[in-house]
C-alpha cells in the first residue's frame, strides 16, 4: 500500500476500533496501568433502552416487502420480505435492531455486541476479520455491517446475500436516520418510528435543561492514551456540540485527530472526559502526566471517567450518553 494510502487507512482503524469495540477492551497496542480511582457512572439518567432490560420482540410487517434500500455507499438491497436470519456485524446496530424490537430477527452478531443482554447468547462474528464462508454458514437473510474490510460486501453478495453497509452517523440526526432505514429493513417501521421520537423528546429535554448556557465549559475527550480525540464529523463531537461544549479538538478539523500532549495542555480544557478505563486511564494518571497538573480540568477536580458504550456506539442510549456528559459539563444542573 503507498505511504499516501497508508495514514489515512491507520487512522480509520483507530476509528473504527473505537466505534466498534467501544470499551470491549483496551486499546490495541495500550499497556493497561493500574487503575487507581474507579469512578462511577452519573445515575440515575434519563434512558430510552437499556441492557439489563428484558429485551421486547415485535412481529415485522410484511405489508412493504418487497422493497428496496440504500446504503451509506450507494449500494441497493432488495429484500422480497422481512429478514428473519440478520448477521449484525456492528454493536450499535444490534442495540438498534432490539430496541426497534427486531430481537427475534438477529440470528449472530460480532464479537463486541454485549447489549442487550440476550446478544450474548447468539453466535459470535469477527467484524475486523470476517469470514465470508462462516457468515453463509449461518444462512443470514441480510447482514449489517459499517465498513467493508476485504471486500466483505461484494463476497457476500455474489453468494446471493443482501448486505447493507451503514457507516458510522457523524451526528445524532444520522442515528435518527438508521434507525428509521433498520426499521423499514426489518418490517419495524411503527417501532423505530417510536424509538426516535422517544429519543428526540429526551434529546430536547436534555437541551432544555441546559439553556442557554452563557459560559459553557472547553472539554477534552479522550479515546486512548495515546490522545486520540474526537472531532468534528464525529457522532461523539456532536454530543458535545448538543450540550453546548467547547470541544478543543474542533480546531484539528477531523474526526478523529491524534493530539500532542503540548497542543491539550496549551487548550487547558476545563473539563477532561476520560473513555478509556480500560487502558488503566483515571483521574490520578492524568494529574501525573507530565505538565497536565496546569490544565485547569485537573486543577479543578473535573477529569471523569464515562463508560465508552455508551458514548461510542451510535444508537439509543446516546440519551444516556448525553445526561451523562450534561452532569459532567453542567454538575449544577443536573446534580
Amino acid at each position: 500500500m503507498r505511504l499516501r494510502y497508508l495514514i489515512p487507512a491507520l487512522l480509520a482503524v483507530v476509528a473504527l476500533a473505537v466505534l466498534a469495540c467501544n470499551g470491549g477492551g483496551s486499546s490495541p497496542g495500550l499497556t493497561p496501568t493500574p487503575s487507581a480511582v474507579e469512578e462511577p457512572l452519573v445515575t440515575p439518567v434519563t434512558a430510552v433502552f437499556a441492557c439489563d432490560a428484558a429485551a421486547v420482540a415485535g412481529e415485522p410487517d410484511a405489508s412493504a416487502f418487497p422493497l428496496e434500500i440504500s446504503d451509506s455507499v450507494g449500494n441497493t438491497v432488495t429484500l422480497e420480505a422481512p429478514p428473519q436470519r440478520v448477521v449484525s456485524l456492528s454493536a450499535g446496530h444490534t442495540e438498534i435492531l432490539y430496541a426497534i424490537g427486531a430481537g427475534d430477527q438477529v440470528t449472530a452478531v460480532d464479537n463486541t455486541s454485549d447489549c442487550p443482554q440476550e446478544a450474548n447468547d447468539l453466535p459470535k462474528v469477527d467484524a475486523f476479520t470476517p469470514s465470508v464462508e462462516a457468515i453463509a454458514e449461518l444462512e443470514p437473510d441480510l447482514v449489517i455491517i459499517f465498513f467493508d474490510p476485504g471486500d466483505l460486501q461484494s463476497s457476500l453478495q455474489g453468494l446471493d446475500i443482501p448486505v447493507l453497509n451503514l457507516a458510522s452517523p457523524e451526528s445524532v440526526e444520522g442515528v435518527y436516520d438508521q434507525v428509521e432505514l433498520l426499521g423499514e429493513a426489518t418490517g419495524q417501521v411503527d417501532e423505530a418510528t417510536d424509538l426516535v421520537a422517544d429519543m428526540q423528546t429526551a434529546v430536547e429535554e436534555i437541551r432544555s435543561e441546559i439553556g442557554d448556557v452563557a459560559d459553557a465549559p472547553t472539554i477534552f475527550h479522550e479515546i486512548d492514551n495515546t490522545y486520540f480525540t474526537a472531532g468534528p464529523g464525529s457522532f461523539i463531537a456532536d454530543l458535545y456540540d448538543i450540550l453546548g461544549a467547547e470541544n478543543i479538538a474542533d480546531a484539528t478539523g477531523q474526526a478523529f485527530p491524534q493530539m500532542s500532549a503540548e497542543a491539550i495542555i496549551e487548550a487547558d480544557p476545563e473539563v477532561i472526559v476520560l473513555a478509556d478505563e480500560d487502558a488503566g486511564e483515571t483521574p490520578d494518571t492524568v494529574k501525573a502526566r507530565p505538565g497536565w497538573d496546569n490544565i485547569s480540568a485537573v486543577q479543578n477536580g473535573r477529569v471523569h471517567i464515562v463508560d465508552p458504550d455508551i458514548v461510542s456506539r451510535p444508537g439509543p442510549r446516546l440519551v444516556e450518553a448525553l445526561r451523562t456528559l450534561a452532569a459532567y459539563l453542567y454538575p449544577e444542573l443536573f446534580p
